[in-house]
């Protein structure tokens, strides 16, 4: 039995971090096996958002849970349809960057099928792209960032700074 700790005291309404509309209360959800969360969906906008995330030191100190079982999967589908899409709306000669990229699956595998990808992530250990580390002052054709988004606390500050690498983001957040 796990037992589910909380520190959320439901409000009716939260304030939208994208444009600042009210967002009611939506669902609870436990994450990391441990903590009872409370998810707001903004009324004007449709982002959806959780309480104040208390839980992030727990959750980066093993920065991939151990609880993600579809961890190597989606890393293998997300590869297939990123070389798609590069393929038809891209120079596949470019450069292309995975931010939040966790241990570099994905960024292997791209650079595996032949893609020019690097890798960044300030809270994971590289372990698949030794040497093919992103740079902060690069501009890349495209960024990729699977299952990172749920994890900003400031989503447009965090969106802002990918856009500094490039004008195209190709990202995925399933909650």
């Amino acid at each position: 039995m796990v037992q589910v700790e909380s520190q959320s005291k439901v409000t009716q309404n939260s304030l939208c971090k994208i444009c600042s509309s009210l967002s009611p209360y939506f669902a609870q959800a436990t994450v990391l096996n441990r903590y009872a969360v409370d998810y707001f969906k903004c009324s004007v906008c449709g982002f959806v958002q959780t309480e104040k995330p208390y839980w992030l030191e727990v959750a980066y100190a093993d920065p991939i849970a151990i609880s993600d079982v579809g961890l190597v999967a989606r890393n293998f589908k997300f590869s297939q349809i990123t070389q798609e899409l590069i393929i038809s709306c891209f120079n596949s000669k470019g450069k292309f960057l995975d931010y939040g990229c966790g241990y570099g699956l994905f960024v292997r595998l791209m650079r595996d099928f032949g893609f020019d990808f690097y890798g960044y992530d300030q809270y994971c250990q590289n372990i698949f792209y030794h040497g093919f580390e992103g740079n902060q002052q690069e501009n890349y054709d495209l960024v990729t960032a699977f299952e990172v988004f749920e994890h900003f606390v400031n989503p447009l500050e965090e969106i802002e700074k990918l856009l500094k690498f490039s004008q195209n983001l190709l990202f995925s957040t399933q909650l």
